[in-house]
């Protein structure tokens, strides 16, 4: 069993120090950029830029055929090249990306994909990467992204901006990608229904509907929606879904995740505009638990960043083979990005954990009271996967703010 005192003397001791990258204007900053994996191990960004969301790209033409079967530096260029397409519509570009998330059919891919990734981002930002592995939408598909990327674009102060761009494919009939306004940001942590694909879908859909209500945010506030979602050759049922809901307005950027669940078969959490009122909020974040909800000391079902400057951070793992110990390891880690981006577990916005495994699982549901205030803690989901990269258990993908900016 995983000692407290154990995870405060990995914490206590020597740390290395982590080198900090002005990255064209004072706007983006690198902590530890990497040639080697073309990535940073984590991005901080001032809190007076807009930010695109694209939707998860895969490597298919404007005609939705998918290009490079069974050659995945194809298949990498081709989702590169569409997500420079959908940045450009939202006055963005590759050089601006602050944030990947990236999405496998193998775990033995990552290796190819950090290597693709070094020549990509060889000069200039590195952004923060992330990496779990699945089935993917297509069949055939290797690789899909979406990414987090600075906006030039000036939007209304609490609501989204959504684009497509012709030269797309578009499945959903949604947008390829949406601008986050510059100021305050809602992450609502994964929710879930019961039922097949279908009832559950829209239970869960109903069920953020009432969050975003006790919000105040609308339908045209969200940015992003990610479901983790089983089986992923049933995606295009969960996809009308959507399109029924925001009938009359456009579905927002949508990403999915294949999720290792038989019940409940779909989880759905989304990121949104703040009401513009947030802005005027005393405390620089909220953490909210809705009146149909029971509050939890391991995650918040909402928090908000209403300023400061926001950070992404990559896939964090740990190097023991012991799950417990990886755990352990992967909070030492955080525990020093958040120092050097200058802040800490109380001011983490959103979480999400992959696990392969079940004792994985069980040891950051024990870790986590640790080091969260329980009035404190990130928005979060917690996902079993097939994998999540580099031969590990876990890996944490997380999104916080520095203290008092």
């Amino acid at each position: 069993m995983m000692k407290k005192s154990m995870l405060l003397l990995l914490l206590s001791g020597s740390l290395s120090t982590f080198a900090q990258t002005k990255i064209q204007t004072s706007i983006i900053k690198e902590i530890q950029p990497s040639s080697i994996t073309g990535s940073s191990r984590a991005v901080l960004i001032d809190d007076i830029v807009p930010l695109a969301h694209t939707a998860q790209l895969l490597p298919l033409n404007k005609e939705g055929v998918l290009i490079g079967k069974n050659i995945l530096s194809e298949q990498i260029d081709q989702v590169f090249k569409n997500i420079s397409l959908a940045l450009k519509e939202a006055g963005s570009n590759l050089d601006q990306v602050v944030k990947l998330h990236v999405y496998l059919s193998k775990e033995n891919l990552v290796p190819d994909v950090e290597k693709a990734f070094s020549l990509k981002f060889n000069s200039g930002n590195k952004p923060a990467v992330s990496y779990v592995t699945g089935d993917l939408s297509h069949p055939d598909a290797a690789i899909a992204m979406d990414a987090v990327a600075v906006s030039d674009l000036q939007t209304a102060n609490d609501q989204a901006s959504y684009f497509n761009s012709p030269a797309l494919y578009n499945i959903a009939k949604g947008a390829h990608v949406s601008v986050l306004p510059a100021g305050g940001v809602t992450y609502v942590s994964g929710q879930a229904d019961e039922g097949d694909l279908v009832e559950a879908t829209r239970g869960t859909i109903k069920q953020l509907e009432a969050t975003l209500a006790h919000l105040g945010i609308a339908k045209n506030q969200v940015i992003q929606i990610k479901s983790f979602i089983q089986p992923m050759t049933d995606v295009h049922l969960v996809e009308a879904e959507f399109v029924r809901f925001f009938d009359g307005s456009t579905v927002p950027p949508l990403v999915f995740v294949d999720w290792v669940s038989e019940n409940p078969v779909i989880e759905i959490e989304l990121i949104a505009a703040s009401p513009s009122e947030t802005a005027k909020a005393t405390d620089q974040m909220n953490f909210i638990t809705p009146p149909m909800m029971t509050a939890s000391p391991i995650y918040s079902k909402v928090t908000q960043i209403n300023r400061g400057k926001k950070f992404y951070v990559s896939s964090l793992y740990g190097v023991s083979v012991n799950p417990e110990k990886q755990t352990a390891e992967i909070f030492a880690s955080l525990k020093e990005l958040l120092d050097a981006v200058g802040s800490d577990f109380a001011h983490l916005g959103k979480a999400t954990y992959y696990v392969s495994d079940d004792v994985a699982s069980a040891a950051l549901n024990k870790i986590r009271p640790i080091f969260y205030d329980p009035k404190r803690p990130p928005a979060a989901s917690k996902a079993m996967v097939k994998g999540v990269g580099k031969g590990m258990s876990i890996n944490i993908d997380m999104i916080g703010v520095a203290k008092g900016q």
